[in-house]
């Protein structure tokens, strides 16, 4: 049986209440933690095998970030955030991380009309236990205090980051 949003959103609460602590007063010290053990080189390794792979992550997020481009620069590539609050990826077509996405961006699936390294990307997130999150997940918003003093905020801010949805920023 497929899990429903109200679902979702209680396995995304629950996964950071175990890496933030009090969601109220959230501890982000797990980050450092993740970034140190590097759970995602092997991944991060794959993916060099046959895409360019540049880190653009922000140390204050509690996710790391990566443009993808295929190593023949014939299309666009793909920006990858990888959550250390859960097994949670979100990836968007895009090839800069400066640029603005837009929520028709986040890729869920592997379609038809699409380069065969997109499929391997999805394959390879999956086999590593990640799961894609949709534009409707992680805009939906959940009861967690960031210290900024923002709340509610969206699901991306409490999985990927301390910035908004990327769409939302425009």
């Amino acid at each position: 049986m497929a899990l429903g949003r109200e679902d979702r959103s209680e396995e995304f609460l629950e996964h950071a209440r175990r890496a933030y602590g009090d969601l109220r007063n959230p501890y982000y010290g797990f980050f450092s933690d993740a970034l140190r053990n590097n759970r995602w080189k092997s991944l991060l390794d794959g993916f060099g095998e046959f895409l360019d792979v540049e880190d653009w992550t922000d140390p204050l997020d509690v996710s790391v970030s990566y443009a993808l481009e295929p190593h023949r620069r014939s299309r666009s590539g793909w920006l990858l955030w990888l959550s250390a609050v859960g097994p949670y990826a979100l990836l968007a077509y895009g090839d800069d991380p400066d640029t603005p996405l837009a929520r028709a961006d986040v890729v869920t699936a592997f379609g038809e009309d699409r380069p065969a390294e997109e499929k391997r990307i999805i394959e390879m997130l999956r086999e590593s236990g990640l799961t894609l999150l949709s534009a409707e997940e992680i805009e939906a918003t959940v009861d967690f205090h960031p210290p900024d003093g923002r709340f509610p905020v969206s699901t991306f801010v409490m999985l990927f980051g301390e910035s908004d949805v990327p769409w939302w920023l425009v």
